[in-house]
């Protein structure tokens, strides 16, 4: 696979993710919540994958090793990072906790340069700079009152950073996409079954366009989004992938403006001109290569 291809579906990935929020607070309307949400769009899509599994004769077999490694990664990239950012939520905004969290190719790139030593070029910081500065125009700043709400947000930040750069230094990059998307969801689907033992948040009764919407919801985050980005890490790294991923906030601005009515101010406008201007020269970059 070309780079170019890496790059057009890791951004795919980031559009698709950027969108099904959209489709997430129509369920809301009808009674839903966030922790419900994550458990049904990982459960349905099960069968699905199951199916694919079945019929490419897929092997689900995992040795002791990608066993706990998968464990270690399902539980911060989809757990974790769930629950501590829809947790922020209850102390800050929803736009201050998203924007927060999308501080995580910083940490992707502090992770992946500190621990694992890998070069990072002078692009890359440059790219990051004009990213972060264009996610800082999005910030409320109001709320950096409520300290616990923006520290989970900032945590869910670093556990999904820790999500994709396991995927790739574990090794699970080179695993089927079937397969791993399979036990992602598994994974996410058991933890919070057995959350829902002391929390009680799951809403197992709802309406019949609310399951309909979480079928789409789960196609879209848990398997086309999931199984592209985990593409994107394979061929062009961590790092990389994870700045690619910063289309995400322009796409649910974009989204939200054309079906909700949402409104664009100038500070997002601005900060959706510098994340594009960070892509571009990632973009230009990844060409001359």
């Amino acid at each position: 696979m070309t780079k170019n291809k890496a790059i057009l579906l890791t951004i795919i990935s980031a559009l698709i993710y950027g969108f099904t929020p959209v489709l997430c607070s129509m369920t809301y309307e009808f009674g839903n919540n966030p922790y419900t949400l994550t458990f049904f769009r990982s459960l349905f899509v099960l069968p699905i994958l199951g199916v694919l599994i079945i019929k490419n004769k897929i092997s689900l077999k995992l040795n002791k090793d990608e066993f706990f490694k998968m464990i270690i990664i399902g539980m911060f990239g989809a757990v974790f990072t769930t629950l501590l950012l829809y947790s922020s939520y209850s102390y800050i905004g929803v736009g201050t906790a998203t924007t927060l969290h999308f501080m995580y190719p910083l940490f992707v790139l502090v992770i992946c340069h500190f621990v694992y030593k890998d070069h990072i070029t002078t692009r890359q910081y440059i790219s990051l700079f004009l990213a972060m500065v264009g996610i800082a125009f999005f910030i409320d700043f109001n709320d950096f009152s409520r300290i616990q709400g923006v520290a989970m947000a900032l945590v869910s930040g670093v556990t999904f950073a820790i999500y994709l750069v396991g995927i790739e230094k574990a090794g699970l990059s080179s695993m089927n996409n079937y397969k791993l998307s399979f036990y992602l969801s598994a994974i996410v689907s058991v933890s919070l079954l057995v959350f829902n033992i002391f929390t009680n948040q799951i809403i197992f009764i709802q309406p019949v366009s609310n399951y309909l919407l979480m079928v789409c919801i789960g196609l879209l985050a848990s398997f086309i989004a999931l199984i592209f980005l985990k593409i994107g890490i394979q061929e062009l790294g961590s790092t990389l992938a994870s700045m690619f991923c910063l289309f995400e906030p322009i796409s649910s601005v974009v989204f939200g403006f054309i079906l909700l009515n949402e409104s664009v101010g100038i500070m997002k406008i601005l900060g959706c001109l510098f994340i594009v201007a960070a892509m571009a020269l990632l973009v230009i970059k990844s060409k001359k290569a």
